[in-house]
């Protein structure tokens, strides 16, 4: 082996070796770093001297929440609105005194100047009051424009375990950095002289006791307010939303003592409600372009239909309907420039009727998604398809089951839609629940779903193949092709799929 060749392997040997990692730049690292939970980062301080502090120097958010503190083992306890029930039992596992002493260990070892943004998720009992009121100061004091306290409660704690918000805190200083501010399980009750939300522009509110006084002046405190969430809050039969300038995206959730609704608002965008017999008045929302309505009885659904015409830039109606909805109005106001339309029929019947009743005040209407979850139909069956739509082009029918009523309207939907290019069945799919979160359904075909007067059907010799649900190997093996035969004579140029 000539010298040349040694020095090329001596050279690739000592490649192989070298500490590449170390090599890096302490900002490189320290970044790195930054992808791991708090408690992994920390660990890292024993591989070396160089290592020793590099976990301290995180980029300036701080993220102490239950994962990042104890690991992701407890990934499960941070999502209090998706599984209330699990986050609840699980917090008897939970050492609330731990948690406290290794958020307290990190605020201390912090060597930053400055915070962009501080959360903390845990299970919050009153005891650890003044540990909470310190971490906002701290929090504040650094300048952080973002703060969100997740405050869960735990198994044994009483229903009224609420955290006073500190207000005298922002009070102390000067000025007010704070621009968006996240709360859960709090008590907002700030004096009418408060002016350090001056500079908010998102405001959530979950689960908050929140001062009526606070609420009736929070567009002349809060003028620069772009985003305002109201979830599950104690708040007056009348709720005034605006004056508001600057106000774009409105979410009014689960806050059932509501009654009324007043909106002034001229360039929100986008709103969603959830509730039950409140009204809803559009005093000016001339921008308005999205709309998620989740209603729990028929009293406000037609009030809102009639509401929405005035809202001249409106694009997106998304439906969400739990209890009857049959009274649906048969004729109501124009909604001239609606492009979308989502319907989630979750309730016990539904009239056919009512669907088309939709279809019919939205002329120019481009793709239409029902989401179907009804065990049966009651109502007479008519004939349905008295009219044509000449600007829908995509339908998809999800949650789909099977049943005889929906493939009913299956083909009368093909039928109206002329100009249908393509139409979607699927018996799976995911349907929006507000403020964010997705719900995704499960097959419950059932043989015999699609016959009016379904027969017994033997099933015997069917075994779960690959852990498919059986629900849904029944829909390969049966269902799926009783559709296509059910479909097949509906003349149309538009591509069915059938999932």
């Amino acid at each position: 082996m000539d010298d040349q060749s040694q020095r090329g392997i001596i050279s690739t040997a000592e490649g192989e070796s070298k500490d590449w990692i170390n090599e890096l730049p302490d900002c490189i690292l320290s970044s790195i770093l930054s992808l791991l939970t708090i408690k992994d980062a920390a660990v890292t301080s024993i591989v070396s001297r160089q290592w020793r502090n590099l976990w301290k120097t995180r980029p300036p958010n701080l993220e102490l929440d239950i994962v990042n503190i104890f690991g992701s083992v407890y990934a499960p306890l941070i999502e209090p609105y998706r599984s209330i029930f699990s986050v609840t039992s699980c917090s008897l596992q939970f050492d609330r005194q731990c948690y406290i002493k290794r958020v307290n260990e990190v605020l201390e070892l912090y060597s930053g100047n400055k915070l962009d943004s501080f959360k903390v998720a845990f299970f919050f009992n009153r005891e650890f009051t003044e540990d909470l009121d310190k971490w906002v100061r701290f929090a504040i004091t650094k300048g952080a424009q973002k703060l969100d306290l997740q405050l869960l409660r735990g198994a044994l704690d009483p229903h009224d375990n609420f955290y006073v918000f500190p207000h005298w805190i922002l009070a102390d200083l000067n000025t007010s950095t704070l621009k968006h501010l996240s709360l859960h399980r709090c008590v907002l009750k700030p004096p009418t002289d408060f002016d350090r939300f001056i500079q908010l522009e998102t405001l959530s509110l979950n689960d908050i006791v929140v001062d009526p006084e606070f609420l009736a002046r929070l567009f002349s405190a809060c003028v620069l307010l772009e985003r305002f969430t109201l979830n599950t809050c104690d708040v007056p039969s009348n709720l005034i939303i605006g004056p508001s300038l600057h106000l774009h995206d409105l979410k009014v959730l689960t806050c059932y003592r509501l009654g009324r609704i007043e909106i002034d608002a001229v360039n929100l965008y986008s709103l969603e409600y959830d509730g039950y017999n409140t009204e809803i008045s559009f005093m000016r929302t001339p921008r308005l372009a999205r709309c998620f309505f989740k209603g729990w009885s028929i009293g406000p659904v037609p009030h809102v239909l009639t509401q929405l015409p005035l809202c001249s830039e409106l694009a997106t109606l998304h439906l969400q309907i739990r209890n009857n909805f049959e009274h649906i109005p048969q004729t109501f106001p124009t909604l001239k420039n609606l492009k979308q339309v989502k319907l989630d029929l979750l309730m016990l019947d539904f009239e056919l009727g009512s669907v088309l009743n939709i279809l019919k005040a939205a002329p120019l209407l481009e793709e239409l998604i029902i989401t179907t979850r009804a065990p049966d139909y009651h109502g007479e069956m008519r004939s349905l398809s008295t009219f044509s739509h000449n600007h829908l082009r995509k339908i998809k029918m999800q949650g789909f089951q099977g049943m005889w009523f929906e493939i009913e309207l299956a083909i009368c939907l093909l039928k109206i839609a002329t100009k249908l290019e393509v139409m979607v069945i699927d018996p799976l799919g995911s349907y929006y629940d507000g403020d964010g979160t997705w719900v995704k359904m499960t097959c419950y075909y059932q043989d015999g779903n699609e016959d009016e007067n379904p027969e017994e059907y033997d099933d015997t010799g069917d075994e779960n193949v690959d852990n498919v649900p059986y629900e849904l190997l029944r829909w390969q093996k049966r269902g799926r092709a009783a559709v296509q035969e059910r479909l097949k004579d509906v003349k149309t140029d538009a591509q069915v799929f059938i999932l």
